[in-house]
């Protein structure tokens, strides 16, 4: 925690569950009067009272790393923007997955028919390398603009007519801002705010994180493209 500065303590000893419904209760409200969302979705994603649980942070090692890291994991199954954090992955990850195909490996075996291919077209040198690199607290250490400027940007791009379905760019925006500005949780009895990233456990993170990254490599992807060689996640 203290490593990405990525939370901060709240001070006031008030716990911060019934603010966070609130918010999230308005800005749903706005959305189905304006017609942006219908009744049903309005329903599945209105955070229900007396499910409510203010979402608790724990932490699993990364075997895969030699000093053995900690993953700090947000449980916010019941938090009241969870839902919300789900529809908006569900709507907006096929999208993503779509447009970055050309630089996505979907599994191993998607990779091995990639060095194949570039293989048998004659790419393969002996002097060729291959590169890997790995992005430490990729989640929290995003950073909360400019992952929120490369979303809008993404939607500006990709989005027919500016809208998906009957949402706009404008209501996706106040949807995203509301799920990262409301990554509240308890800790060892004190209460904290992610004011870095996202939470990892909220399903729209890792889209957004997505998309924050595919913006960031777009320049060197479409040199190895252009060159014929490889580059993918």
């Amino acid at each position: 925690m203290i490593k990405t500065n990525a939370y901060r303590e709240l001070t006031n000893d008030h716990c911060p569950l019934s603010d966070t419904q609130n918010v999230v209760t308005s800005l749903l409200k706005y959305l189905l009067r304006r017609g942006a969302i219908n009744e049903y979705q309005h329903k599945k994603m209105t955070p229900k009272k007396n499910d409510l649980e203010l979402a608790h942070l724990y932490f699993i090692p990364k075997p895969h790393k030699l000093d053995c890291s900690l993953r700090p994991i947000t449980a916010a199954i019941h938090a009241p923007t969870t839902m919300m954090s789900k529809f908006l992955n569900d709507l907006l990850a096929p999208v993503f997955i779509r447009v970055a195909r050309k630089t996505t490996f979907i599994n191993g075996f998607d990779l091995i028919r990639t060095l194949e291919k570039y293989a048998s077209d004659g790419c393969l040198k002996p002097n060729t390398l291959f590169i890997t690199f790995d992005i430490t607290n990729l989640y929290t250490m995003i950073p909360r603009q400019g992952t929120l400027e490369a979303f809008k940007r993404f939607l500006e791009r990709h989005l027919k007519r500016g809208k998906i379905g009957t949402l706009s760019i404008d209501d996706l925006m106040r949807m995203a801002h509301l799920v990262l500005d409301t990554n509240v949780f308890v800790y060892e009895g004190k209460y904290y705010k992610q004011v870095r990233g996202g939470a990892m456990g909220s399903a729209f993170t890792q889209t957004l994180a997505n998309i924050y990254m595919f913006e960031w490599e777009h320049e060197l992807s479409q040199r190895q493209i252009s060159n014929d060689e490889i580059y993918g996640r």
